[in-house]
């Protein structure tokens, strides 16, 4: 990745991933949703989808030849060593995609959006890793109100992710977000321009 400033931007659900992208796209970032890339390398006639269908079987294709996502979801969430293998199945296609990505861009600055940053290994390729954090109370809100959810629900979600401690540990930046939007985006155009300008 000559010339190629890679960032990888996670943290907890809730927190305002969405609205960082927004700023670090404005100041010139290529940003690479890697949750749309893991949607699409399981696509129909992709090798990925191809592989999970020798893996796990014909219960998780659907009659049209898609992944049955339904399907594959009652197998993984309830068996820890069948979700570490979907994941180490579908990662490695991601990284192909973002590398390629990276590589065919003539952008110098790209931003990786990845919930799943660390836990998919892609943070190896990254110059730097940037979260983004919030108080636990009010991603509950948040995700409530964003996913029309529960309590229950939001916090059972939550309950799944590292807390913004872990976050803050493994990261050169991090973006607090326990107050407006306007604020956020004034914490997220500042560390764009400090990374752009090598601060």
């Amino acid at each position: 990745m000559i010339n190629k400033k890679i960032y990888g931007l996670t943290g907890m659900s809730g927190a305002g991933k969405s609205t960082v992208c927004d700023s670090f796209e404005r100041a010139g970032f290529l940003i690479i949703d890697c949750d749309r890339l893991a949607r699409e390398v399981v696509r129909k006639g992709r090798p990925c989808l191809d592989k999970l269908h020798r893996l796990f079987g014909d219960s998780v294709i659907t009659k049209d030849g898609e992944l049955d996502r339904r399907a594959m979801g009652n197998i993984v969430f309830s068996h820890s060593d069948k979700l570490a293998l979907l994941n180490n199945t579908i990662y490695p296609y991601i990284t192909y995609e973002v590398i390629s990505m990276c590589g065919n861009t003539d952008k110098h600055f790209v931003l990786l959006d990845a919930p799943t940053l660390f836990e998919s290994g892609i943070d190896f390729i990254c110059d730097g890793i940037i979260s983004v954090t919030c108080d636990k109370e009010k991603s509950i809100q948040r995700i409530m109100l964003r996913d029309n959810i529960t309590r229950e629900s939001a916090e059972k979600r939550l309950g799944s992710q590292h807390d913004a401690e872990y976050y803050k540990s493994k990261s050169d930046f991090c973006i607090e977000n326990n107050g407006d939007i306007d604020t956020l985006k004034a914490k997220a155009d500042a560390t764009a321009r400090k990374i752009i300008n090598g601060n």
